[in-house]
């Protein structure tokens, strides 16, 4: 076996010794993330669980018992009826019997509905506790639903005793068809349910981005910063072997760690933020967004490039750290306000942009990861081709640059004063 690969081989060995690194790398994001997604889920299914509503009917035409017996057959509802002398002897009558709603119909109910009047119902959303208050918002639009199909058929009822043969066409003279337009061809989905499907896309892959180049970073300064810290750097300079062999491997076994724990984040967060969303039954394929082989194979070689560059750059950062807390404060001043910019793409995409900010945007390297995401969907290779050459250039560069360092004395007096002398 060569140098270099028994060198990254030590290097993987020494961060999976760190079982702290380890358990937070990859144990939290695959047993935590998807473990508070599942307890959101829990809540939601709870919520939107059986509803249980009190009515108090003071009404006593004809038209009150018609809301009381449509509730009765609304689905996922129950229905109790309560004997009160007032609203509030009702609202304490349905605590009591822990209902989640309480729907009050008013004495003038039938009246007004038969003068042709504004008729209102009252609903009482009965909270037992100051927690989220899912279950009494699912309840109260439940209910809403069923008064709003009760009001329209009313409504129809009195336009037909009007001798109007089409009462749709008089309720709702104007409708809309609403459909979305996508890569040259007509989708028959609604505008806002596209726009829900891509906003978890764009909002899920900022923040992998952002935690896959911080946790590498930090990897990688911390690895030279301990190094020089427990001074193991000087005996590992005087092996012959060739320094760049050395940050080659470095960077090597940093990556593949990095790798693992991007793709630990990548599944735990997806699936954290996949319960929070609605679920609307669109995938992408169904929009006509289709990753082809060739657009996964470009995309993986952006991810490890831009991995190899912030690599490269918290090395070059690290040695002038002086031990591991200095050099994850170095590396989070300098890798953080460069990945940062990136989640401006979360609300927008490129080419909406200004093309002054869109160039800005592109001269950060942290951005073409999401770039690239948007040009892989969209077919645009020459796009994803031209940011894999980008960042091959940056990684080349702050490579040699960090072999540069690691050949002369400077890998182990250089340090960062803080604006003192020494």
């Amino acid at each position: 076996m060569s140098d270099f690969w028994i060198m990254a081989k030590k290097e993987m060995k020494n961060l999976i010794r760190d079982k702290k690194l380890l358990f937070g790398l990859i144990i939290v994001p695959l047993v935590l993330y998807p473990a508070m997604g599942k307890l959101m889920q829990v809540g939601l299914e709870k919520a939107q669980g059986e509803t249980h509503v009190a009515i108090a009917n003071f009404d006593d035409g004809e038209y009150g018992m018609v809301l009381v017996k449509t509730l009765q057959n609304a689905p996922n509802v129950t229905v109790t009826l309560i004997n009160a002398s007032s609203v509030e002897k009702a609202l304490e009558s349905a605590a009591k019997k822990n209902q989640n709603v309480l729907v009050v119909i008013p004495r003038n109910f039938s009246e007004s509905i038969r003068e042709n009047k504004p008729a209102t119902v009252e609903l009482y959303g009965i909270f037992r506790s100051t927690s989220t208050g899912m279950k009494e918002s699912v309840s109260e639009g439940r209910i809403n639903a069923v008064i709003a199909v009760l009001s329209e058929q009313i409504a129809r009822i009195k336009i037909q005793k009007l001798g109007v043969t089409s009462p749709d066409a008089l309720l709702h003279p104007v409708r809309a068809e609403s459909m979305s337009y996508l890569k040259n061809k007509i989708i028959p989905i609604s505008p806002s349910v596209v726009s829900g499907v891509l906003a978890s896309q764009s909002i899920t892959l900022p923040i992998i981005v952002f935690l896959m180049v911080t946790i590498t970073a930090q990897m990688a300064a911390g690895a030279i910063a301990a190094e020089k810290e427990n001074k193991t750097l000087e005996t590992l300079l005087t092996l012959p072997v060739k320094r760049t062999t050395i940050v080659a491997s470095k960077i090597t076994g940093t990556a593949l760690m990095g790798l693992i724990a991007a793709l630990a984040y990548m599944i735990g967060m997806r699936s954290y933020l996949g319960s929070l969303g609605v679920q609307s039954g669109i995938s992408l394929s169904d929009l006509g967004l289709q990753i082809t082989p060739e657009g996964m194979v470009l995309f993986a070689l952006v991810i490890f490039l831009t991995i190899i560059f912030s690599l490269s750059l918290a090395m070059i950062l690290a040695i002038f750290a002086q031990d591991v807390q200095s050099a994850n404060t170095v590396v989070s001043s300098v890798i953080l306000p460069l990945a940062f910019p990136a989640f401006i793409l979360m609300y927008t995409g490129l080419g909406e942009l200004p093309v002054e900010i869109r160039y800005a945007l592109l001269a950060d390297p942290f951005t073409h990861p999401i770039a690239a995401y948007q040009y892989m969907f969209s077919g645009n290779y020459t796009g994803m081709l031209t940011s894999i050459a980008y960042l091959a250039v940056l990684a080349a560069l702050t490579l040699y640059t960090t072999a540069r360092i690691f050949s002369t004395e400077k890998v182990l007096t250089a340090k960062i004063g803080w604006g003192r002398k020494s």
